[in-house]
């Protein structure tokens, strides 16, 4: 992915984006780098290297970026990505793919696909539709003093988790299925499907377990 992104913004002829105060768009943007401290709101998509938000930042169509980095709160509709990193307030309404994911603060996606990672620090109630990865998943809570004095609200709810390795802790899931699964305190599972191993803390609830003799 990063070679035809380079190849595309080499091409590019608009100057990098910056906001500083409020900015409404109608049309695409088409920028080496989006840096948003104020209000962006676009009606339709951004074609990115660096997606950067410390503000709010509004997508109503897609988002194509190397990197994004939420600090604020982002609201997209789809967005593809090689590296997405949050610790703000992030909402997707449709898919996330990406490379690599890892989010600290709160999260909304309906489908979060990753290609080698996913890690989520709960600093807040996330919820996800479907959480998938071809290598690792981990959520745990947050290790920032203010979250963990919050505990009641960080947990995850999401109905479908597929990965190889995962790690879970304060999750309420229907299906977890992967290869090596350990699931910490906290959880509720409907069904595990694991391959390998599986480790279940006397402190999670799981209905199900099946063995995947391959």
């Amino acid at each position: 992915m990063s070679n035809d992104y380079d190849t595309e913004f080499r091409e590019m002829i608009g100057p990098p984006l910056k906001v500083r105060g409020s900015l409404f768009l109608q049309e695409d943007v088409r920028a080496v780098t989006v840096d948003v401290v104020g209000h962006l709101s676009t009606q339709k998509n951004i074609a990115t290297s660096n997606l950067k938000v410390s503000g709010d930042c509004s997508i109503r169509g897609h988002c194509r970026a190397n990197q994004v980095n939420n600090l604020g709160s982002l609201r997209v509709q789809h967005i593809q990505a090689d590296r997405l990193q949050s610790s703000g307030y992030l909402s997707v309404a449709q898919d996330a793919v990406v490379e690599t994911f890892y989010a600290e603060g709160a999260v909304k996606i309906n489908r979060l696909i990753a290609g080698t990672s996913i890690e989520i620090r709960l600093g807040n109630k996330s919820t996800l539709e479907v959480m998938r990865s071809s290598g690792t998943i981990t959520v745990k809570p947050s290790s920032k003093l203010i979250n963990a004095l919050m505990h009641y609200c960080r947990k995850l709810t999401c109905e479908t988790i597929e990965g190889t390795s995962i790690i879970l802790y304060r999750t309420t899931a229907d299906l977890v299925c992967g290869e090596d699964i350990f699931i910490g305190p906290g959880c509720s599972i409907g069904e595990i499907r694991y391959s390998k191993s599986l480790t279940i803390d006397p402190r999670s609830h799981v209905d199900r377990t099946v063995f995947l003799n391959k």
